[in-house]
C-alpha cells in the first residue's frame, strides 16, 4: 500500500481491526497516539471499528491545540473514564487490542481490573506494520533529519585531532546536531533503555561491544550506562566511529560514520573497501518485493566471497542479525533487514544499511546510512553512503591487494 495520509491513519487502523475481529483497541504510547492524531500528550487513545476517542490525561488545551482530530473527538480523562467512554461507543464486551510489547505491567493489569468483560490481545504489529509505509510528510521530516545529522558530521572535519577524549567529540556531534534543529533525544520502543544521545567508540573500545545494543557499541562512562563515549584520548591512526541519531518534528535519521585520525593503514583501507561492495551487492536488490531475508542472505555470502566472512557482524561475544533496519517515528522499527525475515519491501518504506566488519588486527569499520524504497528502486536519504572519512590526512585509497586470511 501507498502511504496513509495522516487524516487517514485512524481510519485505515479501523479497518484492520474489524479484518481481525477486534471491537476495540486501547493505545497509550506516546508514539502511537502522536501517529494517529498528532499530539504526543498524555493520553488514551481508544479505537473501534465505527468509532474512535482521545482522552488527554494532562495538557487538554495543549492536546487540542496540536491534534488533527476534531475537538468533539477528544476530551479530559484517563483509564478511570475509559470505560465510560467505550460504554457510550456501544462497546461493553469483547476483544481488545493493547500495545502489549511496550505498555507497564500496572497499567496492563489495571486494564485487566477496569475491563474483566474483554479478552486483552496484542495490536502492536497492526500498528507497526501501518507505520512502516511512509507519507510524504513523514518522508520529508525524515529527509530534515538527515540534513541536520549532516551538521554533527562537518563538526568532526572541525575538531577531530589527536589528544582530545571520545565524550568531547561527541559533545561536539550532539551540539551541532541541536544547533541545526535535533530535539536533543530519540525514541526506541524497548522498556528500560538507556544508552544516553547515542555511540561513539575509537580504537580499542571498537572491540569491546556491551549487550545493551545488537552492534557495536563502546563503552560508555561507568557501568551505570555502559555504551557510548568513554574518556578515552584520541591517538593518531585511530579509527572512530560515531551513531549518534538526529530527531526533527517525531522522525529520526540514524546513521553510523566511520572516521581515521591522520592516515590510514592500506589494510584499512581494505578492509572498508570490501565493505562498500557488500553494501553495493545489496543496493543493487534493494527495491520492492525484495525480501529481507534475501537481502540479508545477499551481504552474507558476498562477505564470504571477498573472504570477509569470518569478521562481518561480528561483535566481541555474538553476531548482530541484522544488515539494516526500518527508522520513522522510533529510531529502530519495521522492517528489519535479517535472516528468517520473509517480509517483502514496498515502496515509501525507509529503512538504514547497517553493516560492520570487525578484523583483529586490521581494525573495525562501520557503515549506516538511510534509504527510501521507491517504486523503481530505492533513494538514498543521508547525504553521505558507505564511506571511509579520513581527517587530516589522504582522503582517497592507494591501490592494495589485501587477502583476509
Amino acid at each position: 500500500m501507498n502511504g496513509v495520509d495522516k487524516s487517514q491513519r485512524l481510519g485505515h487502523f479501523q479497518q484492520r481491526l474489524a479484518a481481525l475481529g477486534l471491537d476495540c483497541a486501547l493505545l497509550v504510547h506516546s508514539r502511537d497516539i502522536l501517529y494517529y492524531c498528532g499530539t504526543a500528550q498524555p493520553a488514551i487513545l481508544m479505537v473501534a471499528p465505527g468509532d474512535y476517542h482521545l482522552l488527554v490525561r494532562r495538557s487538554l488545551d495543549f492536546a487540542l491545540g496540536e491534534t488533527w482530530l476534531a475537538p468533539d473527538r477528544v476530551s479530559a480523562g484517563g483509564l478511570d473514564k475509559a470505560r465510560a467512554r467505550l460504554t457510550a461507543m456501544g462497546i461493553t464486551a469483547g476483544r481488545m487490542g493493547l500495545e502489549t510489547d511496550i505498555i507497564p505491567a500496572d497499567i496492563f493489569l489495571r486494564i485487566q481490573r477496569l475491563f474483566p468483560a474483554f479478552t486483552l490481545v496484542p495490536v502492536s504489529p497492526e500498528i507497526l506494520q501501518q507505520r512502516m509505509i511512509k507519507d510524504q510528510e513523514e518522508i520529508e521530516h525524515i529527509r530534515t533529519a538527515c540534513a541536520i545529522m549532516q551538521a554533527g558530521h562537518d563538526r568532526v572535519f572541525e575538531v577531530l585531532k589527536a589528544g582530545m577524549t571520545e565524550l568531547e567529540l561527541a559533545a561536539e556531534i550532539e551540539h551541532a546536531h541541536r544547533r541545526a534543529g535535533h530535539s536533543g533525544t530519540y525514541s526506541i520502543r524497548l522498556a528500560d533503555f538507556y544508552m544516553g544521545p547515542g555511540i561513539l567508540a575509537s580504537g580499542e573500545n571498537l572491540y569491546n561491544t556491551t549487550g545493551l545494543s545488537n552492534t557495536i557499541t563502546g563503552v560508555g562512562l561507568s557501568p551505570a550506562v555502559a555504551a557510548g563515549a568513554s574518556m578515552r584520548r584520541l591517538q593518531a591512526g585511530d579509527t572512530v566511529m560515531a551513531d549518534i541519531p538526529t530527531f526533527y518534528r517525531g522522525y529520526h535519521c540514524d546513521e553510523s560514520r566511520t572516521y581515521v585520525v591522520g592516515e590510514p593503514r592500506p589494510e584499512l583501507w581494505a578492509l572498508y573497501d570490501a565493505l562498500r561492495q557488500i553494501v553495493d551487492a545489496v543496493l543493487l536488490e534493494l527495491k520492492p518485493g525484495a525480501r529481507c531475508c534475501q537481502l540479508f542472505d545477499i551481504a552474507c555470502r558476498k562477505a564470504d566471497q571477498l573472504g570477509v566472512g569470518p569478521y562481518f557482524l561480528k561483535l566481541a561475544d555474538r553476531t548482530s542479525n541484522l544488515i539494516g533496519h526500518g527508522v520513522g517515528l522510533e529510531v529502530n522499527e519495521m522492517p528489519v533487514l535479517q535472516a528468517n525475515a520473509e517480509l517483502e519491501l514496498q515502496a515509501n518504506m525507509v529503512t538504514t544499511l547497517e553493516m560492520h566488519l570487525t578484523h583483529p588486527t586490521h581494525g573495525v569499520v562501520k557503515t549506516e546510512f538511510m534509504v527510501l524504497i521507491t517504486p523503481g528502486g530505492y533513494e538514498q536519504l543521508s547525504l553521505k553512503g558507505c564511506e571511509l572519512f579520513v581527517v587530516n590526512g589522504q582522503s582517497s585509497p592507494k591501490n592494495f591487494d589485501e587477502t583476509f586470511d
